[in-house]
C-alpha cells in the first residue's frame, strides 16, 4: 500500500489540522537552554517546594505500578480545593487532553462551533479534528454587552462554544454575572459551553463558575496545574462537570493518561494554598512594575487581570523580528502573530518572571527600540 492510500483513509478533519508553535523555548533547540522564557504563561517560582518533597518520597514506591485510572486521591483533593462533589471530577494529561476529549465527545462532521477569539488555538484544532465547522467571535480585548447579544444570535445551531476566562492572550475577565447569562442563554438554547478557567488562579477578579457546575448541565470548567502550580512537564489538568456527564467522560478518556507522579504532585500542589498566595501577591506586582515600566519605554501593553499581558508594538515594527531580535539577546517573548485576530505582527505577550529577569527583559526592549530609532 502506498503511502497515499494510507492518508486516503484519515478524516479530512484530521489533514485539515495544521501544526501550532506555542510558548516555550523547546522551539529553539539551540539556545534553549540558556533562555530566560517569558513565552509560557508558568508559574516562575515553580512548584511547592512540598511537591518536590513528596515526589522524592514516592517515586520508588509508584514508578513501578501502575497509576490509579481513576485518580481518586486527586479528585477528592480538588473536588475540596473547589467545593463541589469529587462525582464532578474527570483529571486529564494536562488540559489540553480534555479540550480533546470534550470535542471528541460532542463533536461530529459538520457540527457548529463558537470560538470566542483571540484565544487559545487547540479549541480550533480540536474542533476540526472532528470536522466540526469553526465560526470566529472576534471580540477584540474585552467583552462588553453588545457582544453577549452578538453571541446570543450567533448561538442557535452551535453545538458546543469555547469560551476562556480569565482569556489567553488578552488577560481580559468576563465578569462573573455577564458570564453567568451567557451560559444560562446557552442552556436555554441547548448549546454546550466548555469554560476554560486555567489562569484563574491568576486572576485579580473572581469570575470563576466552577461551582455551578451541578446548576447547568451544559456547563464544563476546565482548570489546570500547569500554569500557577507550576507543574508543566507532569501535565494534569482537570475538568467539572454536572456527575452524570463527569461520568460519561471520564470513561471516554484514555486509560492511564495521568501517571502516578502527576497525581501525588497535584494532591500536594493544591493543599499548599500558601504557596499559591504568595506567587499570585509577587506576580501581580511584577506585572503592575512591567506593564508601566515598558509603557515608558516607547511600548503599548494592555491591562491584565492575570500573570500576562499583551503588549502592542510600535509603528514600523513587526512582532515576528521583535522576537528574534530579543532571542538573540537571550530572551523569549511570545509572538502572536499566529493567534486568531492578531495576524498582523502587532503584538507579543510577556509573562513576568522575578525582578531581576523582567529588568533584563525591559532593557532588552528599550534597545531593540533605539536600534530602530537608528535605523
Amino acid at each position: 500500500m502506498s503511502l497515499l492510500d494510507g492518508l486516503a483513509n484519515i478524516k479530512p478533519g484530521i489533514l485539515s489540522m495544521k501544526s501550532i508553535v506555542h510558548g516555550g523555548k523547546h522551539y529553539y533547540f539551540q539556545s534553549s537552554n540558556t533562555l530566560v522564557d517569558f513565552s509560557t504563561s508558568v508559574n516562575p517560582l515553580g512548584p511547592s517546594p512540598r511537591v518536590k518533597e513528596v515526589i522524592v518520597r514516592s517515586i520508588d514506591a509508584i514508578v513501578a505500578e501502575y497509576p490509579d485510572n481513576s485518580t481518586r486521591r486527586f479528585r477528592r483533593v480538588a473536588a475540596e480545593y473547589i467545593g463541589v462533589d469529587d462525582s464532578c471530577i474527570v483529571a486529564g494529561n494536562g488540559s489540553s487532553e480534555l479540550i480533546y476529549l470534550i470535542a471528541d465527545a460532542f463533536l461530529a462532521r459538520d457540527d457548529r462551533v463558537l470560538i470566542i477569539e483571540p484565544t487559545f488555538s487547540e479549541y480550533e484544532r480540536a474542533s476540526l479534528k472532528n470536522s466540526a465547522k469553526v465560526e470566529h467571535i472576534m471580540l477584540e480585548f474585552t467583552f462588553k454587552d453588545e457582544h453577549q447579544s452578538i453571541l446570543a444570535e450567533r448561538m442557535n445551531g452551535t453545538r458546543l462554544i469555547f469560551i476562556c476566562n480569565p482569556n489567553n492572550p488578552t488577560g481580559s475577565v468576563i465578569e462573573k454575572k455577564t458570564m453567568l447569562r451567557v451560559v444560562e442563554e446557552a442552556y436555554n438554547r441547548g448549546v454546550m459551553v466548555l469554560l476554560d478557567e486555567c489562569f484563574m488562579e491568576f486572576s485579580s477578579i473572581d469570575c470563576s463558575l466552577a461551582r455551578h457546575v451541578e446548576e447547568f448541565n451544559n456547563l464544563i470548567v476546565l482548570r489546570s496545574l500547569t500554569k500557577a502550580f507550576g507543574l508543566a512537564g507532569l501535565r494534569l489538568g482537570y475538568c467539572l462537570a454536572n456527575s452524570k456527564l463527569a461520568g460519561v467522560l471520564a470513561d471516554a478518556k484514555v486509560p492511564w493518561s495521568v501517571n502516578a507522579l502527576a497525581e501525588v504532585a497535584g494532591v500536594e500542589a493544591l493543599n499548599d494554598r500558601e504557596h499559591i498566595e504568595r506567587s499570585k501577591a509577587i506576580l501581580t506586582r511584577e506585572r503592575d512594575y512591567m506593564h508601566d515600566r515598558l509603557e515608558e519605554v516607547g511600548y503599548s501593553p494592555s491591562r491584565s487581570s492575570v500573570n500576562f499581558f499583551l503588549v502592542r508594538i510600535p509603528d514600523g515594527m513587526n512582532s515576528t523580528t521583535l522576537r528574534d531580535k530579543l532571542l538573540h539577546k537571550g530572551m523569549l517573548v511570545r509572538d502572536c502573530s499566529n493567534f486568531y485576530g492578531l495576524e498582523d505582527g502587532r503584538y507579543i505577550r510577556i509573562a513576568p518572571r522575578l525582578r531581576t529577569d523582567n529588568e533584563l527583559l525591559i532593557d532588552a526592549m528599550e534597545d531593540v527600540l533605539d536600534e530602530y530609532g537608528r535605523c
